[in-house]
Order: structure tokens, then sequence, then C-alpha cells
């Protein structure tokens, strides 16, 4: 069956998605925080244009998407225009899970939606809730930064102080760069599926693939439901890895032995 998956993490808020499990990102953020963090940084970057990344977009659909609140990231700089310059690896590979759900006609209401259950409110308040505060404000990432200028010094700040759009803008932290994180960094085959609710949920396939019992008997759920469909994750880091530059410092030190 698919799992579903409650991680608790203040004991107020719970962060949910069917099939996905947040506990080896807590652990990666409690053991190596800077290069966690470092890495989002770095897919944070806007520095990719859509012309050169391969993504076939018209700046009309980009600047609805915008105006209907499915871009999750603002951007100050260009915050007057229409459209924005650059983009950002973890934009870039959400426009084009966009623009696949489009194409398998999903009207803007159930875009929303999927949107919702990708980058909930309150994810990067709960989840740096977890981090060793000492160790994370010692590294060299923009989380960091932002949190000293907010007066953020420990867990318990965080109770205080809200944190605001250009945080999360900042750091584009969110449950969908947890998903590119499984597909970069843990080479797991990610997919996303979309149930006939417009709930989000995750398969990994090499797991069902590792466990050949386990592995039909999600797949079969997955199948029985009245309306499902699916976006391969990995195939989306693929395919823009061939037209842009994700490298990072950071994979030495948090890629899996």
């Amino acid at each position: 069956m698919i799992i579903f998956v409650n991680v608790n993490i203040q004991n107020s808020n719970e962060v949910e998605l069917q099939g996905f499990d947040l506990g080896p990102y807590l652990g990666l953020i409690q053991s190596d925080p800077g290069g966690f963090f470092g890495f989002l940084d770095d897919l944070a970057k806007r520095k990719h244009t859509i012309s050169k990344s391969g993504v076939v977009l018209e700046r009309q659909l980009l600047f609805t998407w915008k105006k209907n609140g499915l871009l999750p990231f603002r951007n100050k700089v260009d915050a007057n225009k229409k459209t924005w310059n650059r983009f950002s690896f973890m934009e870039l590979s959400w426009l084009k899970v966009l623009i696949a759900l489009r194409k398998q006609g999903v009207a803007i209401d159930r875009l929303k939606k999927i949107k919702g259950g990708l980058f909930p409110d309150n994810f990067l308040t709960e989840v740096i809730s977890v981090a060793p505060f000492d160790q994370l404000l010692g590294t060299d990432t923009a989380l960091s930064g932002l949190l000293r200028e907010n007066g953020i010094s420990n867990a318990n700040d965080l109770k205080n102080v809200e944190i605001d759009s250009d945080l999360l803008e900042e750091t584009q932290f969110s449950l969908f760069f947890c998903i590119l994180f499984s597909s970069i960094i843990m080479r797991a085959n990610m997919v996303i599926y979309i149930d006939q609710e417009a709930t989000p949920g995750v398969v990994n396939l090499d797991g069902m693939r590792s466990s050949p019992i386990t592995g039909a008997t999600n797949a079969y759920e997955l199948l029985s439901k009245s309306s499902v469909i699916t976006i391969n994750i990995s195939t989306i880091v693929v395919e823009l890895a061939k037209k842009v530059d994700f490298s990072s410092k950071w994979l030495i030190g948090i890629r899996p032995k």
C-alpha cells in the first residue's frame, strides 16, 4: 500500500505527503545543515533563462501562472514586470511540472491545489525548528544570514518571529525541493502522482523495484484510483541538467556513501 507519512515537527504542525518520508531530510539537517542548505542555495540561484534551459513556455502563459499564484517564489527585482528574466534550477523544474500537468488537461484551479500540496505554508519554519542552530548559524548560507538578520538565534526565537515572504523568497525552501533533493543527491527515481482530488503524492520507483511484492501492491493501489496523473521528477532533472548547470561544492559533503 502507499504509505501515508505524518511528520510532526513542532508537536502542533504536520507536513504530510503520501508516499514521502521527511525523516532522511531532517536527519541531514541535524547532521550537516551547512551542506543541506548550501545545496539549497545553489538550486535557488536565479542564473538561468528560459530560452537556454530548453523549457518551452509562452510568456503570456507564464504571466497567467504568476497572476494566479502558481509560481511559489516572487522576484523583488522584477516585481513590476510581466515575466522574470532569470530562474533558478528549482523554479525551472517546477515550470516543467506545470507544463506537463497542463498538457494532461489539468485546469488552473486544480494546479493551485497541487501547488499548495508541494509548497505548504510554514514549511520553512517547521523544518528549521529541528536544525542545530549553533551549527546552522555558523554556516555560510542564505538561510543562516537571513536568520541572523531576523534576530533568530535558537529554536525558541521561531515562536516569536514570523518567517516572512522575503526569507522564503531568498531560500526557496519547500517540500518540492526535498523531492528534487531525492532525485539529485539520493539518486532516487521519484514520481509525483496526482489523484482525482488534485492531491499530490510521491512514489519512489526504485523502492518498488527493490521490493517486488510491496512494489506490485503499491502499483495496484495507485492504478486502482479512478483518475491519476504522473510526473517523473527524475526525468525532469535529467532533461534540465543537459541544458543548465547545477553543480555544487556541497555535493561531496552530502552525497550518500
